[in-house]
């Protein structure tokens, strides 16, 4: 994987782990994670491999409910701080520093299950990566792969018209949200922001993509597509206001024919 990305990932590995805190976001919490379970289905005595495990919060939650968890990332740093975490919590996982484009460490149809988390829009290597979840997943295995929605994402080509703050929530109104040059796939750098409200070390680099692009990418390295999600919030919380009117994340469950 480019170098470039590498060195974003290791920039900014404490500022990550702090804002994934263990547990995720709420935007994960409350919206992606329910739905990603939901399509992985029982994992207990799975072999699961967790495809960019950032700090690991995924690989330890998914250990614990009796998956064999192999757990993968890019950057030695967020390695070293998923090894730390798991540790703390007394769970067994296989983490190696590994790169989705190309996964050195894992022979051919090793896995039932691949969990790529908010992976795929942060590399430039979509095809590969596709291909090579294929190769380590045994026949009639699923991948499991979530993204922010591409049509609605403002790392991309779109971006909310905002109103007051509403002091319930701290967030401002969404008016409505506005969306431009949809088909110009490209690269955005953007600054992701610590719980504190100030930016990461380094920017992010954000991979715009269609949809078309994510499905014609599986259909071409063989799988057979299960299921396509846009969850809602599980709760009627005022906080989510935007994301009950308009998808937030996009989850793809697929099959190894």
């Amino acid at each position: 994987m480019d170098k470039k990305i590498r060195e974003q990932w290791e920039s900014n590995a404490e500022a990550f782990s702090g804002l994934i805190g263990g547990k995720g976001t709420p935007h994960h919490r409350r919206i992606l994670n329910p739905c990603v379970e939901r399509l992985l289905g029982n994992v207990k005595d799975k072999k699961l491999l967790d495809a960019g495990c950032g700090e690991g919060y995924l690989a330890r939650y998914y250990a614990k409910k009796g998956a064999i968890v192999t757990a993968i990332d890019l950057s030695q740093r967020l390695i070293d701080a998923s090894e730390q975490q798991t540790d703390d919590e007394g769970v067994m996982i296989d983490y190696r520093v590994d790169n989705v484009c190309y996964i050195e460490t894992v022979p051919n149809a090793e896995f039932d299950l691949v969990l790529s988390n908010l992976v795929l829009l942060n590399v430039p290597c979509l095809d590969d990566a596709i291909k090579e979840f294929y190769r380590v997943l045994k026949v009639g295995g699923f991948l499991v792969f979530s993204i922010v929605h591409p049509a609605f994402n403002f790392y991309g080509p779109g971006s909310w018209q905002l109103g007051e703050k509403n002091p319930e929530t701290n967030r401002r109104e969404g008016i409505f949200f506005k969306v431009d040059r949809y088909f110009e796939e490209q690269e955005y750098e953007h600054y992701w922001k610590t719980k504190e409200g100030e930016n990461f070390p380094e920017p992010i680099s954000f991979f715009h993509r269609t949809l078309s692009t994510y499905f014609n990418s599986l259909a071409v390295a063989g799988f057979r597509l299960v299921e396509f999600a846009e969850p809602q919030p599980v709760n009627e919380d005022q906080f989510f206001d935007r994301e009950r009117r308009i998808p937030f994340f996009a989850v793809f469950k697929a099959q190894k024919i």
